[in-house]
């Protein structure tokens, strides 16, 4: 088959590779790195949509503009709108996840698009390099210990579930503020320290006790109006997607440590993660 790739991080490389030992490979943005004599590097003036079988979008889908990120080329590349017009009626599309331009560039050409990060499988796997690379973080950007330390996770799926067993296994004294009625009844059984989030006696408790606070909620869980009862020593890390659950620029106001941290897996396991998304993309294409 023939696969076209524009641009893409460093997770992709896996990818390419994987791709380009059955298949025909050409990529756009990749004008400063090596990958293989086999792979072939266009300026995307010089594709001929028709020409491919597959075709993969970055993780990030279609930047404003219509850019593409090329974590390999001096500058994104810019894509026509009118893009994916002309390309086969049977093609396969790949994206992390679904921005507006792609979307527009999808209706445009009336075409269907794989999102991978939606992929429960993909999510699941995915789990493993973002818990880690959270512990990594936590403890480089901390002055103790996680044993012993009061960690508050805010969240309880794959991630705030996978995160709470580690941290656990660390000696951390972990208390999960969940939504979920099987997620408390869960948590009870087990013997964990749990709230409601909407609880506010009790969210307020916990954030003013806790060293480590870090949230897996894309939305709100600690308003702008709480965050004054956080503990002023402690660190607040938000892994979670927009609209993010914490606002770094109040607690910057309150002198409390914090970040948002996105794009873990992409960032501490590259390798691992491309390995999960190319066999999603063989997984469609039927290859495996």
């Amino acid at each position: 088959m023939e696969v076209l790739v524009l641009g893409g991080d460093t997770r992709y490389l896996e990818i390419i590779e994987s791709l380009s030992y059955r298949h025909n490979v050409t990529l756009v943005g990749y004008k400063n790195t090596y990958i293989n004599n086999s792979v072939k590097n266009l300026d995307i003036n010089d594709v001929s949509i028709g020409d491919y079988d597959v075709i993969i979008f970055p993780i990030n889908g279609v930047m404003d503009k219509y850019l593409v990120n090329c974590r390999f080329n001096n500058n994104p590349v810019k894509l026509p709108e009118d893009l994916l017009v002309g390309s086969k009626d049977n093609v396969l599309i790949f994206s992390g996840i679904p921005t507006d331009n792609l979307s527009n560039m999808l209706e445009i050409a009336d075409r269907k698009c794989t999102y991978m990060m939606k992929d429960k499988h993909v999510i699941q796997e995915n789990a493993y390099p973002t818990v880690e690379g959270i512990i990594a973080d936590v403890i480089n950007n901390t002055e103790i210990t996680l044993n012993n330390s009061n960690v508050l996770v805010f969240g309880y799926g794959n991630i705030g579930s996978l995160l709470v067993s580690y941290l656990y296994m660390l000696g951390a004294h972990v208390s999960v503020a969940v939504v979920k009625e099987e997620d408390k009844d869960f948590l009870d059984k087990i013997g964990f320290n749990n709230f409601y989030s909407y609880n506010h006696n009790s969210l307020i408790n916990e954030i003013g006790k806790a060293d480590i606070i870090i949230n897996t909620v894309p939305k709100t869980v600690i308003d702008d109006s709480l965050i004054k009862y956080i503990n002023r020593e402690a660190y607040v890390l938000d892994v979670a997607s927009h609209p993010y659950g914490i606002n770094q620029e109040v607690l910057a106001e309150y002198f409390i440590k914090g970040k948002l941290y996105l794009g873990i897996p992409g960032k501490v396991a590259p390798k691992t993660s491309g390995k999960i998304l190319t066999k999603k993309i063989f997984e469609v294409m039927g290859d495996v």
